[in-house]
């Protein structure tokens, strides 16, 4: 099911190039959450999330984007501006890559779920490069990197779930605010389908799961799609792709968990030449694919 445009908002995200020209942060995507966009096309989002009077930074982009981040967040908080704490969804490098700089800029905790702290077992391709990614991202090793408990919450956001989503990585986790149904998903769900080449290449909006090529397990992954979908979201921040909100949001979302867990209800365009070919790259380097 793919939204209208008045259910996406486009509007509410913090353009880095339009920050770059003294644009300011005028709007929000849910009370207290605001989001900046790191670069251009694909890029990912990070997200700034406040709860009285504290605010935790939810991922942190690719490295070199931390000087960035600090001054978005000094036009939000004011001069000086530091979070509570940071968080990541997952340790990718274009999530976590400016994680180490920014704790030391803000002398502050970076954590994460239990499960990303050990390195991902190495798998086909991109497995393999996962201990290049982790000792650039943290060139003093784990500096900063803590385990966060999902049952305790995030320091700073009381009024916040952890919620655990393995698949994309092991120890991948999703924030969910209750009181609206506010979900920041990481790569669990994004507003892009970067699993159909046609859709990459054409930029359509649309509701997806995470890569199957940067993927650790893809059933696990498409599980915690329908985890997500039971929490029925009124509002979903992605780490990728439009933040997007509205009456549709929820089935949307649990029909994508539908089709992603029973492929072949998906339709006849199985069948297709352009499917035969996504499948057939996505397959060769899909690292989720290991012996387990």
């Amino acid at each position: 099911m793919e939204a209208s445009q008045e259910d996406w908002l486009g509007g509410r995200q913090f353009d880095v190039d339009r920050y770059l020209h003294g644009a300011t942060l005028g709007e929000t995507v849910a009370t207290g959450v605001y989001c900046l966009v790191t670069g251009k096309r694909r890029d990912s989002n990070v997200y700034f999330v406040q709860s009285g009077e504290t605010w935790v930074l939810v991922d942190t982009g690719w490295r070199g984007r931390a000087e960035l981040i600090r001054s978005a967040a000094e036009t939000l908080f004011g001069v000086a501006a530091r979070p509570r704490a940071i968080v990541l969804t997952h340790v990718h490098p274009d999530h976590a890559g400016s994680a180490s700089e920014l704790a030391h800029m803000w002398d502050v905790t970076v954590y994460a779920h239990p499960d990303e702290l050990p390195l991902p077992p190495s798998g086909r391709i991109i497995g393999a490069l996962a201990r290049v990614e982790r000792s650039w991202m943290f060139p003093s090793g784990q500096d900063g990197l803590s385990p966060i408990d999902p049952n305790v919450g995030v320091p700073g956001l009381p009024d916040w779930q952890v919620i655990p989503t393995p698949g994309h990585t092991p120890g991948h986790l999703a924030l969910f605010r209750e009181g609206d149904r506010a979900l920041i998903p990481g790569d669990a769900v994004l507003t892009v389908n970067l699993n159909s080449l046609g859709d990459a290449l054409s930029q359509r909006h649309t509701l997806g799961g995470p890569p199957r090529f940067a993927t650790w397990n893809w059933r696990a992954a498409t599980g915690s799609v329908s985890e997500l979908a039971r929490l029925e979201p009124s509002v979903l921040a992605p780490g990728h792709g439009r933040p997007m909100a509205g009456l549709v949001l929820a089935p949307a979302l649990r029909a994508l968990g539908e089709q992603l867990n029973n492929p072949a209800s998906a339709g006849s365009s199985g069948s297709s030449a352009g499917h035969k070919l996504t499948e057939w790259f996505l397959n060769f380097f899909d690292y989720s694919r290991r012996a387990r």
